[in-house]
């Protein structure tokens, strides 16, 4: 009569090829749910940010308009011979307004130079770019230069800037916006969904780098979220003259 052999004590059958297939397979696909979800997470986190930082640039022009007689922040200006003057961007009364401190400079444009404006006010996604020209505040949130009433390009004496009168619906009508330029014009309104990395556009082109959307503030200082469907729905009730834009038509809602 046979005896069964006992096992050894502490000895474990190895794994099959089956198992550890099994094994990697799960955890390829754990890493890469984590990975999406950290990806999508950080991308809400990108955007909530970033409306909070270009509501305060509402903000410092209320604050700019109250200083001024009614005249929110000039989009640029020019002087009696006509030589253009500073752009918002660089206007030193807008920026402590913005920042919240005076100014220890002789010229704006320092804002501008290598270490460019503080990391707190810029659009996060522009900063993670890591391209010095990408730091600057004009890669981060442009100004509404559409419809705004008197002066022309080069006129002397004039500038570019609504007042707080000519703004008639301002929950309706936005003041910055993510581009790629420190000015948003109406022909710019179609399409830029480049990556940051590829670098700043002069084309004053909105820029839908918000998970397929663009943030924007509003002159009453409520912000949003816009996409280039939106833009096609202001196209079909006003255009350049819907009230987006600070025009009088509105949007048919």
């Amino acid at each position: 009569m046979k005896t069964q052999r006992p096992s050894r004590l502490g000895q474990t059958a190895g794994f099959t090829l089956i198992e550890v297939l099994i094994t990697f397979t799960i955890i390829v696909v754990l890493a890469t749910l984590a990975a999406f979800l950290t990806k999508k997470l950080r991308a809400s986190a990108d955007t909530t940010t970033a409306m909070t930082r270009i509501a305060a640039y509402a903000q410092a022009n209320s604050l700019y308009a109250v200083d001024n007689g009614g005249k929110y922040v000039p989009a640029y200006s020019f002087d009696e011979d006509g030589q253009a003057g500073i752009p918002w961007h660089f206007n030193p009364t807008f920026l402590e307004a913005l920042i919240g401190e005076t100014l220890d400079i002789e010229d704006a444009e320092e804002f501008e130079g290598k270490d460019g404006l503080p990391e707190q006010i810029l659009d996060p996604v522009v900063v993670r770019a890591k391209k010095r020209y990408w730091s600057r505040i004009s890669a981060s949130f442009a100004y509404n230069n559409e419809n705004v009433p008197g002066g022309g390009w080069g006129q002397p004496g004039t500038s570019r800037a609504h007042t707080i009168h000519s703004v008639k619906n301002p929950s309706e009508s936005f003041a910055f916006i993510t581009a790629t330029d420190w000015i948003a014009n109406y022909g710019g309104r179609y399409l830029w969904l480049k990556s940051p990395e590829e670098g700043k556009s002069n084309d004053s082109k909105i820029a839908y780098r918000h998970q397929g959307k663009a943030v924007v503030v509003f002159y009453d200082g409520h912000t949003e979220t816009v996409s280039v469907d939106d833009m096609k729905r202001f196209d079909r009730f006003g255009g350049i003259n819907n009230v987006f834009w600070g025009g009088t038509r509105r949007s048919g809602n």
